[in-house]
Parts: structure tokens; sequence; C-alpha cells
């Protein structure tokens, strides 16, 4: 009897062993939908904070230049529609052809930029945009007021200058930025570093080419007949020229896009000038008021025909600025990369 009891008693042990809590299956975690330690991301949007627990899902962009950055990052299919695309670029032909398939796949809203209803109306979750971009301060085209309607937005880099008083330079590392920041948001960061590092290698060549050469002043002629509209130290085309080997003629002017005065102009004597090509006029109708404007017609870049016309979404902050530095450095300094002259 007493074999017997031992037996069971031990059989009693090794049950409750097996029942304990030790001896329990590990269930599996669960699952959150997105690779763990990637989410949340906390990005600055002209220094505010912006957090994403997850990528979003119906994102919209305004301005070509903007939209440039999406599609080069491959963000087409979480796009829900883009503004000012069509109304910013060149006449005829607005997307340059290593965007046009990405673009052809996002709605195109409407060719000028969006308005409240406009943008709520495709139920967006992110706003990629920039200060006189599309936002707009005095109004409900804010960061903070998009927000109430559960819209995170991310403002270009370069656009900051319009909110935040006291910004001394311009440079492309705002464009570069601009890009980490999505690949970040949208978890695309190895191809943000590798568009960012292509850009990078671009402008480093370019430098190494027109280093030491005596810079040439160039003049940015955006639009305007009474008053030319311009790109002073502020605006991105500034820190491209300067990139390129010349120098901005209003680039000690602390303001983003604005007026000038021709007078302005003319006593500068710029050597170059480049023309911003969208919409109408078009860069050739506004070189041809250049040069039979008898105040512009005697400059010397008229006399020497030193004109570069380069597309909105070159000489605005996007994926298209390292070409334009090497456009801007080739056009200024034909000689430092083998040419015989400008073509």
């Amino acid at each position: 009897m007493s074999l017997i009891c031992l037996l069971l008693t031990c059989g009693l042990l090794i049950g409750a062993c097996g029942t304990g809590p030790a001896a329990r299956p590990v269930q599996p975690a669960a699952s959150t939908g997105r690779p763990a330690g990637v989410y949340p991301v906390t990005v600055r949007s002209c220094g505010t904070p912006v957090a994403f627990d997850r990528a979003p899902a119906r994102a919209v962009s305004n301005d070509i230049n903007a939209t440039e950055d999406m599609l080069a990052l491959g963000l087409a299919a979480r796009m829900a529609g883009d503004f000012g695309v069509t109304g910013d670029g060149p006449a005829g032909k607005p997307v340059p052809a290593q965007y046009l398939a990405a673009f052809r796949r996002v709605r195109d809203v409407s060719p000028g930029y969006f308005t409240l209803e406009s943008l709520l109306g495709l139920r967006p979750d992110f706003l990629l945009a920039g200060w006189n971009y599309g936002l707009q301060t005095g109004t409900n085209l804010t960061p903070g007021y998009l927000a109430r309607f559960g819209i995170k937005t991310l403002a270009l880099s370069e656009s900051c200058a319009h909110v935040r008083p006291g910004t001394k330079q311009i440079s492309i590392d705002g464009t570069y930025a601009d890009i980490t920041s999505l690949g970040a948001i949208f978890d695309v960061r190895s191809r943000a570093r590798r568009l960012v590092g292509s850009m990078r290698a671009q402008v480093a060549a370019v430098r190494a080419k027109v280093a030491g050469l005596r810079p040439v002043s160039v003049f940015v002629y955006d639009s305007g007949e009474a008053a030319p509209f311009t790109a002073p130290g502020l605006a991105m085309p500034s820190a491209l020229i300067r990139l390129g080997g010349g120098t901005d003629i209003f680039a000690g002017l602390r303001r983003s896009w604005t007026s000038v005065s021709w007078e302005q102009v003319v006593a500068r004597k710029p050597q170059c000038i480049i023309i911003n090509d969208y919409g109408t006029p078009t860069w050739r109708q506004k070189r041809k008021f250049l040069e039979t404007n008898p105040v512009t017609r005697n400059l010397p870049a008229m006399r020497h025909g030193c004109i570069l016309s380069l597309s909105y979404d070159q000489l605005t902050p996007g994926p298209r600025n390292a070409g334009a530095v090497e456009a801007i450095a080739r056009w200024l300094h034909p000689q430092a990369f083998g040419l015989s002259g400008r073509s």
C-alpha cells in the first residue's frame, strides 16, 4: 500500500507541475501591424516637433517641388492627391520625365494651390507644403488649424524664413533635411539616404571644379515688368547660385522671394541672369522683355547673352536642386567643365 501511495503522490505532483504557470505555452505577442522600433518618430517642422505613430496613408503635397520630394521617395501609393503641380511647371511640359509615370498615379486635384475645402475633401492625414507654398499666416491654412482635422504638416525648411524672424541664411541643407524627415515619417529611410547621398556627391563634384574661381554676379528674374520679382538671400536660388560659383546680386537682402526695383538691378550690373521658367509668360517671353526693355537691354548679362532658364522645380527646394547647381556652374564657368563656351 505504501508503494502505491508513493506512486500516486508522485503522479499528482507531476500533474500539478504540468498545470502550473511555468508550463503554460508562450503566447505570441500581439501584432502592431508595423515593424517594432520604427514608430513613433518625431520630426521638426520649422522648429516645432511633429510626432507620428504610423506612416501616413493619405498624404497630400502642394506645389511641384514638394510633390517631387514625395515621388522621388516612391510614395505615390501613399498619396491621396496633389495641388499646384501643373500650374508651376514649364508651359507645355510641367512634369520632368523622371517623375511623370509616378505623377500619373496620383490624383492631380488642381493646377493651383489648395483651399481648406479642397484639401479636406481628400480626407488627408498628412500635408507636405510650405509657408507661401500653400500655407499662409493669418488664415486657416496653418499647421495648427489643420491639426483640428487630423492633418499633420511638414513645412518645407526653406519656407520657414517666412515665419521665423532672424533667419540669416538658406542652404541646400534644408532640402536634405526635408527629404530625411520624409524618410523617417514614411519609413523609407534607406531610400532617403541614397537620394541625399547622390545629391551631396553631385554638389561636391561641382564645388571641386569651381573652387577658387571668381564668382559671377547673377540676377534671378522670376516675373514682373513694372517691378521685378526675384530671389534674395533667404530664397533657395541664392544658395544654389553660391554653390555653382556665382553670387546673387540680392544675396545681402535678408528676405525670401520678393519684389525689388529695376533701378536696384541696374545698379548691381549682373553679369548673368537666371530666368525662372513656369507657366506664362514663358521663359522666352521673359527673355524678350529683358532684351527690349530700355531699362534692362544694356545690362552686362544682356550684352553678353548670359541668360540661363531653369524650371521652377529646379529653383525651389526639392530633389532637382543638385542638378540645378551643376547647370548653374556649367553656365557660369564652362571652361571648368571642359566646355568652349555657353550653349
